[in-house]
């Protein structure tokens, strides 16, 4: 009952938005202990905070009292937004064009963008772990450009002023993806659920930042079509336009503990 009780909260927040066909499934900050969500999302919660895209705006609104909402801060975007990932002290906005990062806002400073990366026109849900982020190129039809690539892109945020592509790897048709320590799980449509290890290490002992991304055939799912992940506390809660479905990766084989349809 615990296991399906745990779907039903997570699946409230699995809607669909806009008129491109996307869904969009809520997220909020894994650092800020408030909860760990899906990368297809276009608002998020951390601490006190709630961030949301609509349109071409960034907004913020302080939930310290959540039945009275207030405007905190905002901020114009560029046209192609698409999604919001909220890690640390910064948001990392995927887009059409490439991935955003905007410094969250304090009392004293307005939101700022502080840094891009761009990439060519594809759609593009982002994450973060640590200094890395996670970016899923897809041309499909889901994107409304149906142009682009079909590839998994990893960034160096250390410096989140200067993102630096690290490393690129074909996919199939890659839409959402979680990252929950070192472990990446990404929906690859036709080619299913993917799993990777990832590790990063230093080349040459240097402060250059390189990344193994080992496929791990044995735990991924390929007879599952998804449209986002949420990874969280050894908890998979994975996404369709049919059903919602759970999975423990305590260990692996992953082994599901129910579904919504």
């Amino acid at each position: 009952m615990k296991n399906i009780i745990s779907i039903i909260t997570l699946a409230i927040f699995l809607t669909s938005c806009g008129s491109t066909g996307s869904n969009s499934s809520a997220v909020t900050d894994s650092s800020s202990g408030t909860g760990k969500g899906g990368s297809m999302a276009r608002f998020a919660i951390s601490g006190d905070y709630l961030y949301t895209l609509n349109k071409r705006n960034l907004t913020v609104f302080d939930i310290t009292h959540p039945n009275n909402p207030l405007p905190y801060a905002s901020a114009r975007v560029p046209f192609d937004v698409e999604t919001l990932f909220s890690y640390g002290e910064h948001l990392y906005i995927g887009a059409e064009s490439g991935v955003y990062i905007y410094k969250k806002p304090t009392p004293s400073q307005n939101l700022e963008k502080v840094g891009e990366f761009t990439h060519v026109k594809s759609c593009d849900p982002v994450v973060v772990e640590d200094d890395l982020a996670f970016v899923t190129l897809n041309s499909g039809n889901s994107c409304r450009l149906n142009s682009g690539n079909n590839a998994l892109q990893i960034l160096d945020v250390r410096n989140p002023t200067k993102p630096k592509l690290i490393l690129n790897r074909n996919l199939i048709e890659p839409k959402g993806l979680g990252i929950d320590n070192g472990i990446l799980f990404i929906c690859d449509g036709i080619g299913g659920l993917k799993v990777f290890n990832v590790e990063k290490y230093n080349y040459n002992d240097t402060n250059e930042t390189r990344v193994n991304l080992i496929f791990d055939r044995n735990s991924s799912l390929s007879e599952i079509d998804c449209y986002d992940v949420i990874p969280h506390n050894n908890n998979l809660i994975i996404s369709n336009g049919n059903d919602v479905r759970q999975f423990d990766y305590s260990k692996f084989p992953m082994v599901e503990l129910g579904r919504i349809k």
